[in-house]
């Protein structure tokens, strides 16, 4: 897939969708270029996903923005980019840039029934909200490692040699354990869980984001939440931080802003304030706040930005 200027501005559930559609395959790595060396390049919008991300620059400079991390990648460099971490990228220099990315969902790191060794080696990185990203430079030690496999890793997955998904997983097992040597001595070490409870964890954070994804334009409490799946208040919180790195009211946040996201793609003719309504805030500046915390900028910057960009609506 190749991301020129009338793809870098994607709809507020592109990657959800991509998300699902990559599980489903049973494959879920995926191969993309970032050509930004068209004239007037855009900027990636804020965005983030459930895949870790590896970027690698072919060409020019980037400036790269990870949570609150900012940074200059040139050619050469290589960016890891964590699970569910906001992130954009836009050109550094007016000659733009190329960069190839591979996604990859966490799950196809060890594959299922693995849950002892991805509490022991997945989830200290993906749930480790310090370690949003890493640029490993050409001048880096560890530099000639990364180079080597994630080189072949593209390399496979742009050629589909027979038995690619084995040679991708190999090449994507080493990248992971040169992160997980990168992870600092004092990044704390999640607690050992049980695979039962782990288990557990996934099942009642999957229900509970139902009721959400059902309830979001209600009046929606803590108490609401956890009652949903029978457990207490501060149980509730600990199976959501165990399984997705969030606590409950920060996943309907998020959750009801990118609902607020697609009304503006949809309902041109709303005003802010009953957009905002519409999807569960009562109060227009809080969800001003709360939209430019989760999508970087305001609710009115990000509509102008979609007449600027003619946007198309939601199907």
């Amino acid at each position: 897939m190749i991301f020129r200027k009338e793809m870098i501005f994607v709809e507020p559930d592109f990657y959800i969708k991509r998300t699902q559609r990559l599980l489903l395959s049973g494959y879920p790595v995926e191969l993309m270029t970032i050509d930004c060396t068209l004239p007037d390049a855009p900027i990636v919008y804020w965005h983030w996903h459930d895949e870790v991300e590896f970027q690698y620059m072919q060409q020019g400079q980037a400036y790269i923005t990870c949570d609150e991390y900012n940074f200059t990648a040139s050619k050469g460099d290589i960016v890891f980019i964590n699970q569910s971490v906001r992130h954009f990228i836009t050109p550094a220099e007016s000659e733009g840039f190329i960069a190839s990315s591979i996604i990859v969902n966490p799950s196809f790191i060890l594959g299922l029934d693995q849950l002892e060794l991805e509490n022991r080696y997945v989830v200290p990185i993906t749930a480790n909200r310090s370690f949003g990203c890493l640029h490993i430079k050409c001048s880096d030690a560890v530099y000639p490692q990364f180079q080597s496999l994630l080189q072949q890793l593209i390399a496979v997955n742009e050629d589909h040699p027979a038995g690619y998904e084995l040679l991708s997983k190999a090449y994507i097992l080493q990248l992971w354990k040169l992160i997980y040597d990168q992870l600092p001595d004092s990044a704390p070490t999640p607690a050992k869980i049980s695979a039962r409870t782990a288990n557990q964890d996934a099942q009642r954070a999957r229900q509970a984001m139902l009721y959400i994804q059902e309830h979001f334009m209600e009046t929606v409490t803590l108490d609401d939440i956890a009652g949903s799946i029978l457990v207490s208040k501060s149980e509730c919180c600990r199976c959501f931080k165990r399984t997705i790195g969030l606590s409950p009211i920060e996943y309907l946040m998020k959750y009801r802003i990118m609902e607020s996201a697609k009304c503006m793609h949809r309902k041109t003719h709303e005003s802010i304030s009953e957009i905002a309504g519409s999807v569960g805030f009562n109060n227009t500046s809080y969800f001003n706040k709360i939209f430019k915390k989760v999508i970087g900028c305001t609710p009115t910057e990000y509509r102008q930005s979609l007449r600027k960009h003619v946007a198309p609506p939601f199907p």
